[in-house]
């Protein structure tokens, strides 16, 4: 079975990033009737911490598509690992891993219930159509890129639960084009779930900006962005002082000076290598739509801007592939303006 997930904007039904854990005395007690269709989505439920829709049971060496669409990115076709199926209804006493996919507005997860202990192996997905591909990790997230340093796709930080709640000890490893996720089953009850989410983000390259800052380094970038934030940060009412966690800017999104676009927000986070905004209300992308923004480097040196948007309004197709491409370049101007700063 093939499944084609193309990304589009994140809306409503977008994954949250707070990923609270379900404790063992609350986890849901399985009853006779229960399906692993059932365990699968009070795990994903637990993770996310919103209610999910309805994961849908894949097929062995299920194929899924994905194409970034609109986003930065790569078509990369995911193979599921080859392994029996087990049946959701019924006799599992002898069943392998059971694969569903569940779509997000930019990506698709790709979850694995392992109903006992005699199904556990290592998930291995193969990627087909990119070149050599190779993992960044960026904060508890990963990065693939290709052989040319050319950015493919997201991978979310790899996780799995147990039937009672607990965080069970997992990994990612590349290895040529095959993805290998491990899972330390321990202790485990099961079933246990697992999720590689594969999504898609901005993300900009410094290659093509002759400078001779192409390579700097992402605490160089934030240094530089604490001596003047908005001598880089494209979008009008920036403060000249780096924002702190909980400020409030009243943004104004437009490009022309005589409009107003509202896009007030609130610093959520500063980490070591970006910061996070969170839209107040009066934000022309809905109150509580997220952004992040990471720097790195990929295994040459060149440096990247990645930013992952959570946006909450749906205007419509043609709208949101607008408001898409005008963030994507905006983003690419916040770069170009870093590396072009003398005192970078």
């Amino acid at each position: 079975m093939n499944v084609v997930i193309t990304a589009g904007i994140t809306c409503a039904l977008a994954i949250s990033v707070a990923m609270p854990v379900y404790a063992s005395d609350t986890a849901p007690e399985p009853s006779e009737g229960d399906t692993l269709t059932a365990v699968t989505a009070g795990a994903l439920e637990a993770h996310y911490g919103e209610e999910q829709a309805d994961p849908v049971q894949a097929g062995a060496a299920s194929e899924v598509e994905l194409s970034p669409e609109g986003l930065s990115g790569q078509a990369v076709d995911v193979v599921l690992p080859s392994t029996p199926s087990a049946e959701v209804e019924g006799d599992e006493s002898s069943a392998a891993p059971v694969f569903y996919t569940d779509a997000t507005g930019d990506g698709i997860r790709i979850i694995s219930t392992f109903p006992t202990a005699e199904d556990v192996v290592d998930l291995r997905y193969e990627m087909g159509g990119v070149l050599d591909p190779y993992l960044v990790q960026v904060g508890d997230a990963f990065k693939v890129l290709d052989s040319n340093d050319r950015y493919i796709v997201d991978l979310a930080a790899p996780w799995a639960i147990d039937a009672s709640g607990r965080y069970l000890p997992t990994r990612y490893t590349l290895t040529g084009n095959e993805l290998r996720q491990h899972v330390d089953f321990t202790g485990a009850v099961f079933p246990v779930v697992a999720d590689p989410a594969w999504t898609y983000a901005v993300d900009h390259a410094s290659f093509n900006l002759i400078t001779g800052k192409e390579k700097a380094t992402p605490s160089r970038v934030m240094a530089e962005l604490r001596r003047c934030f908005n001598c880089s940060f494209p979008v009008a009412n920036a403060p000249r002082a780096f924002p702190s966690v909980g400020q409030t800017i009243n943004l104004n999104a437009s490009p022309f000076t005589m409009i107003n676009v509202a896009a007030p927000v609130r610093v959520s986070a500063v980490v070591k290598d970006g910061f996070n905004f969170i839209a107040l209300p009066g934000h022309f992308d809905g109150v509580d739509s997220t952004v992040s923004f990471r720097f790195y480097n990929d295994r040459s040196g060149w440096l990247h801007i990645s930013v992952v948007a959570l946006i909450w309004k749906d205007r419509g197709a043609l709208a949101n592939e607008t408001n898409r491409r005008i963030a994507s370049q905006t983003w690419a101007n916040f770069l170009a303006n870093l590396i072009r700063q003398r005192t970078l």
